[in-house]
């Protein structure tokens, strides 16, 4: 059987998904609004097993560990930057303190 070129599409954006999958498809999958997904989730969490809950909480812990030392690093590597590269990062930028005070204002 052969492919059409939107089928093959849609086997590259999987397989693409699957390479860097993201958080988005799991909350919608919760629900709409912040409220669902938090009901959904407690819901979920409060009729698991013993052994899934603590299953749950460990890989949850697990990730969020792996997170945060992947952000430390990249917050490292940003530090280890010459002093060239900080000069640039920092000039004025009037777009960026307009959007910084929406931003405040919201």
């Amino acid at each position: 059987m052969a492919f059409s070129p939107f089928d093959k599409r849609l086997l590259e954006d999987g397989l693409t998904f699957f390479a860097r999958p993201r958080l988005a498809s799991l909350l919608e999958q919760l629900g709409t609004t912040e409220g669902e997904r938090v009901d959904a989730l407690a819901t979920m969490l409060r009729h698991a097993a013993p052994d899934e809950f603590d299953e749950a909480v460990a890989v949850f812990e697990r990730a969020l560990a792996r997170v945060a030392r992947e952000q430390e690093r990249a917050r490292d590597s940003d530090r280890d930057r010459t002093d060239g590269d900080e000069s640039r990062r920092r000039r004025y930028s009037a777009a960026a303190e307009r959007r910084e005070q929406r931003r405040r204002s919201a």
